[in-house]
């Protein structure tokens, strides 16, 4: 026995030292020698997994089982993985990580490692949108790029408004949209969650190979396919509360003596019709409290992934409904997204395919000016009106303004739409060097907006409107064939890459709409059946359609992975054009040179520095489908005979150009890229130029020439932009605390360079186009103070003497005589602001310690002038509107100089072309702030979860401005009065709690 017992005690010894528990020190080291501090390691040991991070001298120690698995990252790093063994000293090396330079950027037909990039390209990642409040893609993208403008109306289901380095065209600065290699729009509803990354293309050299449609630059939108392994399941949920900002307007009391007062002056100014004061309704109404509410979106997406090497799908089921803040408005949306891809053998192939449906309930008017415009002292509903909504009065509140309320219950609309995006693709890949590829992609939209009127009004004088339903309906399709030829090939220090495509893309829409009054009532019941309906039929509808083809080029070719040369082209026909104008060439031109790669270049810290060049032309056809061609009109109507007959004539009641041709865009853009410190840090800046010629537009000419029928389309104008863009990153890993920021800022000048058939000056109730200044400069009447008394106002003449405004009394506005003719007239106003930024910028900071994450993003516009259209319409009680509380105007026994005295009937002093309503834009905003935690793996791991986050983001909830209206960035309202604030919808603030998890 005793031998038996010896080899027993000798076998578990051995187990025992097997399994005992060693403490491995070491150091850490970069590939120069120098230590790392805080480099993570993560040791995996059975079932346990813990961890510890290097000192500030690179040194480690940590107590595992011999067999363990020692896991070293660090940012800018390649991970390493080490078997504890007998030793336990284990010094690491650490190689620098080349992600950054080796990251691929999606172009037009392609694809290019990042450091490769000749052209100006910005790009939007997934983790990026991961956080964002907003639905919209566009509206997610806001502040994240250099020299992109976006704005929105904040309205449930609106589309955002999308600008790439300023305004270049007088009629679309849409840029265009290709979503996974099929034609979109920002409109598509493509669901944020299935978006891998954004890349929006600034410049020639990247928007060329898109010719004629590329002049407002390339917005390319990839969504995420499925990867080699196992099912993955991931579900999100968001749930987001939200409410709109409001104005500090008046109570009933507080408005009664205020427009008492403006009453008394108008009697005492001998204002005509002005004999006595209003007789006010009883009525206390806040018509925000009535309009306004808390607004609940609730989206939820669940995605199915996973695959083989010859099949791999991604698929995803997306619906949000949006329970708006204002009363009556509102937006659900369900969509579904199916992508696979595979290989097999020479072959590759896939298809994408998406089909979202939505429905939005329709905000009539405008409320925000409805606000202002509507007296206090209304009480909402009304049993002596005609549907019963109240509304002004000529002796109780002589007022225009709308009832917000009865607006929505008396005309209800609402928009159902449906958009199927879907292509199929397949491709031939020959000796490692060749492919040729076809893809044909198919875009469907459907959208009907159905509407009833009931009968009631909503505004004193309305008249007694018919009650009606409405039908509109609108569907356009779109088919885009493309064959494309690849040839790749290495030689030496040689490296060619050339394509060669031929695509056609055709489009089709049809309008149709039908009214019909009289609808059947049950009760008070509508029917909203138009067979049900009693009383006459309009209706009518349009067509149109158009055909695109183009022969397309592009080789790049590098020589020692330091000299880099592109050369682009791409010729486009377009239909939309006349028979010997439908052909336009578009080519660029880019160079590039990798100093970091040549011998003479010794700059350790520096990873990778290039710089680039690059010139080229695009170009623009957004006009009408058959501009070019006469059309005949059937209106006519003529008797004749005996019996009489209604004869139907016909006329050319639009002249037409023949003439028309390409808007032609060139642009220049020279720029450097750095990345440095280990690949933490990276740099890229760059100066850009364009001009665009023969704009597109459709010019007014007197009826008297015969046209009746609209603006013929002409070839008419010179814009320039130019300007500068810079975008800043850095990113670190100090122990367990990673952290990372990101800047970008951009500045943009504009100029008109012609206006074309002979126009110098182009103006609008607001602002002034000249040549040799940007477009839509504010041109208004300038006030320089109050006249404080009568004597004040004789003492106020031109240089002859003459008394400039004779008929002003004391605390009116005294108004420059800016041409010193002795009177007040249009010749008066003068250019007085730009509404252009001098600067705009984003910023994103991230912070992430263990399971918990920080992320701020912010944005900001500075150095422009708007025009406060709230303020205006608020004015001086001259039309019995609404106005704001703290509001202190000019009195005998209080004569200030910034506010006129009130006065009813008499707007003088409350005009809208005045620079009383100018304001400095400027602000800065943080637009998102998220807090998230994601539950380590090893606590939920035995439920079958692979991950497990929580997050709260706050939205809108900081802005820095001294403007005093509801939002500093709205809605544009035209490209000649970008700057100009109509009351309009402001952006939501919100705070919004999500839940995601993957198994």
């Amino acid at each position: 026995m005793r031998p038996i017992q010896i080899i027993v005690f000798c076998l578990c010894m051995c187990s025992l030292n097997l399994y005992a528990q060693v403490s491995v020190t070491g150091t850490v080291n970069d590939n120069t020698g120098e230590s790392l501090p805080g480099v993570s390691i993560l040791a995996k040991d059975g079932d346990r997994t813990f961890g510890t991070t290097t000192d500030i001298n690179g040194r480690y120690e940590i107590k595992v089982n011999q067999g363990a698995t020692l896991e070293f990252s660090f940012i800018g790093f390649t991970k390493q993985k080490v078997k504890v063994g007998t030793n336990n000293v284990i010094n690491i090396t650490l190689e620098p990580e080349n992600e950054m330079l080796d990251e691929v950027v999606v172009i037009g037909y392609g694809s290019v490692k990042k450091k490769d990039l000749l052209g100006s390209i910005s790009t939007v990642k997934e983790d990026a949108l991961a956080e964002r409040v907003s639905g919209n893609v566009v509206e997610a993208m806001r502040g994240l790029t250099s020299g992109v403008k976006i704005t929105s109306s904040g309205q449930p289901g609106s589309s955002a408004t999308i600008n790439i380095r300023g305004l270049g065209s007088l009629t679309n600065n849409n840029p265009l949209f290709i979503i996974d290699g099929a034609y979109g729009g920002s409109d598509l509803g493509v669901n944020v969650e299935d978006i891998e990354s954004i890349q929006v293309l600034k410049d020639a050299s990247s928007a060329a190979i898109y010719g004629s449609r590329a002049a407002n630059g390339v917005v390319i939108i990839t969504t995420k396919q499925g990867k080699e392994g196992d099912l993955k399941v991931k579900f999100d949920s968001q749930l987001t509360l939200s409410w709109l900002p409001r104005y500090d307007l008046m109570d009933a009391e507080t408005y009664k003596i205020y427009n008492d007062r403006a009453y008394d002056e108008a009697i005492l100014a001998g204002v005509s019709g002005v004999t006595k004061r209003q007789n006010h309704y009883d009525g206390n109404t806040d018509w925000q409290d009535e309009m306004l509410g808390t607004g609940v979106l609730q989206n939820y997406n669940v995605s199915l992934s996973g695959g083989s090497k010859t099949v791999k799908y991604y698929a995803s089921l997306n619906r949000m409904v949006d329970d708006g803040a204002l009363y009556r408005t509102g937006y659900d949306k369900y969509g579904f997204r199916i992508n696979t891809s595979g290989q097999k053998g020479i072959f590759s192939y896939g298809e994408n395919f998406y089909y979202t449906k939505s429905d939005r309930k329709i905000l009539n008017g405008n409320p925000w000016s409805d606000f202002i415009g509507m007296p206090p002292t209304i009480p909402v509903y009304d049993e002596s009106h005609v549907g019963g909504y109240g509304y002004g009065d000529v002796d109780r509140a002589n007022s225009y303004g709308l009832n917000s309320v009865a607006m929505q219950d008396l005309y209800i609309r609402n928009n159902e739409e449906e958009y199927l995006t879907g292509n199929i693709y397949g491709q031939i890949s020959l000796f490692e060097m060749f492919d040729a590829k076809l893809n044909v992609a198919y875009k469907s939209y459907m959208g009907v907006t159905n509407s009833l009127r009931k009968k009631g009004n909503w505004v004193m004088g309305q008249g007694d409107d018919a009650a009606h339903l409405g039908y509109d309906s609108a569907k356009n399709h779109d088919i885009l064939i493309e064959q494309t030829y690849n040839f790749k090939h290495k030689f030496g220090k040689h490296d060619v890459n050339a394509l060669f495509g031929i695509t056609y893309n055709k489009f089709h829409e049809e309008k149709r709409w039908i009214t019909k009054l009289d609808p059947l009532m049950i009760g008070d019941k509508y029917i909203t059946s138009l067979d049900a309906a009693t009383g006459n039929t309009t209706a009518g509808g349009s067509y149109g359609e158009s055909a695109l083809i183009s022969y397309l080029g592009r080789i790049n070719y590098s020589y020692a992975d330091k000299y880099l040369a592109q050369v682009t082209a791409r010729r486009d026909g377009t239909s939309r054009l006349p028979k010997n104008d439908r052909w336009g060439n578009f080519l660029s031109v880019s160079l590039g040179w990798r100093i970091s790669g040549e011998k003479f270049f010794n700059v350790p810290w520096i990873d990778d520095l290039k710089i680039r060049a690059n010139y080229g032309t695009l170009g623009n056809s957004s006009i009408g489908y058959w501009d070019y061609q006469s059309v005949i009109n059937t209106a006519p109507r003529a008797v004749f005979g005996s019996p009489e007959n209604i004869l139907i004539g016909m006329t050319q009641s639009q002249l037409t150009n023949n003439d028309l041709v390409w808007e032609k865009k060139t642009t220049a853009n020279v720029g450097f890229d750095l990345v440095a410190f280990n690949n933490r840090f990276r740099l890229s800046a760059e100066y850009f130029y364009s001009k665009s010629k023969d704009l597109l537009v459709y010019l007014p000419i007197l009826m008297s020439s015969g046209n009746e029928g609209g603006a013929p389309a002409v070839n008419a104008g010179s814009l320039e932009n130019k300007g500068f863009e810079m975008e800043i990153g850095w990113n670190d890993q100090i122990r367990d605390f990673a952290y990372s920021a990101s800047l970008n800022i951009s500045h943009i000048k504009n100029k008109v360079l012609d206006l074309g058939y002979g126009q110098t000056v182009y103006n609008t109730t607001l602002a002034k186009t000249v040549i040799g200044e940007p477009l839509g400069m504010w041109y208004l009447y300038k006030m320089n103070g109050i006249f404080q008394s009568e004597e004040e106002v004789r003492n106020y003449v031109n240089s002859e003497g003459k008394i400039i405004q004779p008929n002003a009394l004391p605390g009116d506005i005294k108004y420059d005589d800016y041409n010193g003719d002795g009177n007040i007239s249009s010749e008066d106003r003068q250019i007085v602001g730009s509404p252009w930024p001098k600067l705009e910028l984003g910023i994103s900071l991230g912070a992430s310690y263990k399971g918990f994450d920080l992320n701020i993003n912010g944005y900001g516009r500075f150095g422009q002038k708007v025009w406060n259209g709230s303020a205006a319409a608020a004015g001086d009680f001259a039309n019995n509107q609404n106005n704001f509380n703290g509001i202190i105007p000019w009195t005998q026994e209080h004569p200030v100089n910034d506010r006129p005295r009130i006065v009813y009937g008499d707007s003088r002093n409350s005009r809208s072309d005045q620079d009383r309503w100018l304001e400095n834009g400027s602000f800065f905003r943080l637009s998102d702030i998220t807090l998230g935690y994601t539950i380590p793996t090893r606590y939920i791991k035995k439920i079958g979860l692979e991950r497990l986050r929580a997050s709260v983001t706050l939205q809108n909830l900081v802005t820095f401005t001294g403007y005093s209206g509801l939002d500093p960035e709205f809605a544009d309202s035209g490209i000649f009065t970008m700057g100009a604030d109509y009351c309009s919808f402001p952006n939501p603030r919100a705070v919004q709690f999500a839940l995601s998890f993957t198994f």
